[in-house]
């Protein structure tokens, strides 16, 4: 029964990181496609996770992800999404050259 039970709640973990990723990745998509810059690899990459209160005061994960873009179609830069369990906090984009 609890090796059951350690499964079910390595499952639910995974799939509540899967979610958030995918939450991360549609955000990384709006923003550049707002920001006219081309997301590079249709991905993003978990950086680092630590827990942090959330709007209820309980403890949640927030996850850091990180994304490539291009302004120019040369150079790359990276940008971060910024989730708190499954709510977006915030995107950041690194200083880029803008093309009129």
């Amino acid at each position: 029964m609890i090796i059951l039970m350690c499964l079910a709640a390595v499952a639910v973990i995974w799939w509540k990181a899967k979610e958030a990723q995918e939450r991360a990745l549609k955000a990384a998509r709006a923003y550049c496609k707002n920001l006219g810059l081309q997301l590079l690899d249709e991905c993003v990459v978990q950086g680092h996770w630590h827990f942090r209160r959330g709007d209820s005061s309980f403890l949640v994960v927030e996850r850091i992800y990180q994304f490539e873009f291009t302004s120019t179609g040369y150079e790359r830069y990276v940008g971060e999404v910024i989730m708190r369990g499954a709510k977006l906090v915030s995107v950041h984009v690194e200083p880029h050259v803008v093309q009129y």
